[in-house]
């Protein structure tokens, strides 16, 4: 199985992917993916839907800007969800997501030119064993070394690694699909857990970051 870990659709501020069109291409092209929208799970009941109707595996999760008290901290992705995360509180986020039998994972970790600008997941280390998975790789990543760093802390610490387009527009899905020996997603996800994962990574157009800017500021529609 086949799976981008990583996606956003028009629900998310800097996309304007329509549902529909994220699913049928993912049915042509034969692979599953999570939709993983910037702080919400709005978009859940109409992906599980189209998942259905084109018979797509569809993971329900999100990304969410993650806080320790005050301090930003980074991104982290809640994956296998059953119900929305509703809070940004890093231990909080953590503690609904095992809940509910879901991963987190660490969403491009090392990447300074997200925010916390300059900083990365600095305390990624320290909370490490509150994480079930790294990024370590995302597509939209635009320096390599930040990729490349995050797949050595990975192996260093022998946590479980997986790798994404994080998409967010419809040419840009399924530029990196983690592939897992699985046949349902309750599998795959063991197989994660394991950390039995096989990456294809390939880094997206540094074009495609002009279209999240423009949709954030609500020049493409």
């Amino acid at each position: 199985m086949l799976l981008d870990l990583h996606v956003h659709s028009c629900y998310s501020e800097d996309s304007v992917t329509k549902p529909a069109d994220l699913v049928r291409k993912a049915a042509e092209k034969g692979f599953g993916f999570a939709i993983t929208e910037h702080n919400n799970c709005d978009s859940w009941k109409e992906f599980l839907n189209l998942g259905k109707k084109f018979n797509v595996p569809v993971i329900l999760g999100t990304e969410i800007k993650v806080f320790r008290g005050k301090k930003l901290l980074g991104e982290t992705l809640s994956l296998f969800l059953k119900e929305p995360i509703v809070d940004n509180d890093f231990f909080e986020v953590v503690s609904q997501t095992h809940r509910q039998g879901g991963i987190v994972a660490a969403a491009h970790p090392f990447d300074l030119i997200r925010s916390p600008f300059l900083r990365g997941f600095d305390e990624l280390p320290k909370l490490l064993k509150h994480f079930d998975a790294i990024e370590v790789f995302n597509s939209r990543t635009i320096v390599k070394k930040f990729n490349a760093r995050a797949k050595r802390f990975a192996k260093e610490k022998r946590m479980p690694m997986v790798c994404s387009s994080d998409a967010h527009t419809l040419n840009e899905l399924g530029n990196s699909l983690t592939e897992v020996k699985a046949k349902n997603l309750d599998a795959a996800k063991q197989e994660i857990l394991a950390g039995r994962t096989r990456l294809h990574c390939h880094r997206s157009s540094l074009f495609v970051h002009s279209y999240s800017t423009m949709a954030k500021i609500g020049l493409k529609k």
